[in-house]
């Protein structure tokens, strides 16, 4: 009788329980729907193309990275970007396409794989999927720049510039078999390499690369800025090669590693600024076939 009598008052319970919700929610109308949040994609619609002061593509959306980040958040609208500027390129074969990377100053200790910034390794995550479709390394030319805003809302540039006549600068090249490091490796006016995070990465990296392909040797490359004379940065050019050569067999890289010195000779920049002449300094390790 007393299990009777608790069974009775549990479905009273529960029928009360479902009366109130009932009278509230259908009734009152006080019950407010649970919407998913929705993530606000804030990408502007201002990337172009430009050559010179000529905009040749516009309102497409801003490539998306999250802050401290050089994985792009593609959509469709990015790759059809991509896609329009290739076409562009292999109609024309007069022009080389310069992408860009822009980061923040609060980005700029952040670790960036390889690069030794986070707007390179943006504008390489770019370049890579450009290759992709076709187009040849040495018509890619990455360049970064750093802002002082706090948010990067256009984190990348792209303009085409004419690769026609002698051209008065080098191009860096920023691949895993051509790969850049400017002289932040380096003390200044000095051949003690003293490498950073990302080239410890990067030779780390190449050895496991080396260990599967031994056909594959190093050739390392040093180059100067204009100060000085050119006897003496060929020199110096030459024993940074070297340093780098020795820090890497020290590191374990057990390959041919060939140097060389191009002293002032292919600038990748004005020489007529700080900035130009520290990206003039530079060393290139290049992965290449052992003959």
């Amino acid at each position: 009788m007393r299990f009777l009598a608790f069974l009775l008052f549990l479905a009273f319970l529960l029928f009360a329980i479902f009366a109130r919700w009932f009278f509230i929610c259908d009734i009152l109308l006080l019950c407010e729907e649970e919407v998913p949040a929705q993530v606000e994609d804030i990408r502007l619609k201002t990337l172009q193309l430009t050559k010179e002061d000529t905009v040749l593509l516009s309102g497409y959306d801003q490539f998306l990275f999250a802050p401290e980040s050089f994985n792009a958040e593609l959509n469709d609208n990015n790759m059809a970007f991509l896609d329009t500027i290739s076409q562009m390129m292999a109609a024309d074969s007069t022009v080389n396409l310069e992408i860009t990377g822009i980061f923040s100053a609060n980005e700029k200790d952040v670790m960036a794989g390889f690069y030794e910034d986070l707007g390179r390794a943006r504008a390489a995550t770019v370049q890579n999927l450009i290759l992709a479709n076709g187009i040849k390394e040495e018509r890619l030319i990455v360049k970064s720049e750093m802002i002082e805003d706090t948010i990067v809302r256009e984190p990348l540039r792209f303009s085409f510039v004419s690769n026609q006549g002698p051209s008065e600068y080098a191009t860096a090249s920023y691949l895993f078999t051509n790969m850049t490091y400017s002289d932040a490796n380096f003390p200044s006016n000095s051949d003690a390499f003293d490498p950073g995070d990302a080239f410890r990465l990067y030779a780390d990296s190449v050895k496991t690369y080396i260990e599967l392909n031994p056909e594959k040797r190093i050739r390392i490359i040093g180059h100067t800025d204009n100060v000085d004379t050119d006897r003496y940065n060929q020199k110096l050019g030459l024993r940074r090669a070297e340093s780098a050569r020795e820090w890497m067999k020290d590191r374990g890289v057990e390959c041919e590693i060939l140097v060389e010195s191009k002293g002032e000779e292919e600038p990748v920049a004005t020489n007529k600024t700080a900035e130009g002449r520290q990206l003039n300094r530079r060393v290139n390790f290049i992965i290449e076939q052992n003959n």
